[in-house]
């Protein structure tokens, strides 16, 4: 016969309890976690931008890019991207980063390819050209901090969506940068 007072009092049958109960506790609150491309727009600076606002990230051959006159001096041009024309522009120079711009050197005369991150804001499509593309990152989103006009140049500040303040990252946002007055101009 089985004895069960002797199975409800064996060490066995405690752990079975107290395992049983963890598994029925509430869980431990989990941190939300976004993930983050981080780009560099010159050696010592780099940026993030999210990856639910990201498309792709090509390289592009310069002979496929397509210039197209009188347009602002950061239009690059067009591509073709997957059966559409696709609109490049140095993000570097939209930033208002004007100084040392990888596409205004003798540097730009040698290149062969570019990287482009194409972004997405509802239905529209840009890519941004950048001289370097490092690694997807995570970050809790609710640790963005919201950009102040004091902390960063003012050509740079209304492409902004935040940054954390643990390593300084900023994060730009794709619908500014997508909807930037200067790129609708022409």
């Amino acid at each position: 016969m089985i004895d069960f007072a002797e199975i409800a009092t064996s060490p066995l049958s405690t752990a079975s309890i107290t395992s049983l109960e963890s598994l029925l506790s509430p869980p431990a609150a989990i941190e939300p976690i976004q993930k983050f491309l981080r780009f560099r727009l010159d050696p010592t600076q780099s940026m993030l931008l999210s990856v639910e606002d990201i498309a792709a990230v090509q390289t592009i051959p310069v002979s496929d890019i397509l210039p197209v006159p009188q347009m602002s001096a950061y239009v690059l041009g067009m591509a073709n991207w997957r059966g559409e024309a696709l609109w490049l522009v140095d993000l570097f120079q939209q930033l208002g980063l004007k100084a040392n711009t990888p596409w205004n050197s003798t540097i730009a005369e040698r290149l062969t390819t570019v990287s482009a991150i194409v972004i997405q804001a509802d239905r529209s499509f840009l890519g941004l050209v950048v001289p370097e593309v490092d690694e997807i990152e995570e970050h809790n989103p609710n640790d963005l901090l919201k950009p102040s006009s004091d902390l960063f140049p003012q050509s740079i500040f209304k492409f902004i969506k935040g940054y954390f303040k643990h390593d300084r990252s900023v994060v730009l946002s794709t619908t500014a940068v997508i909807q930037d007055p200067d790129l609708h101009i022409h």
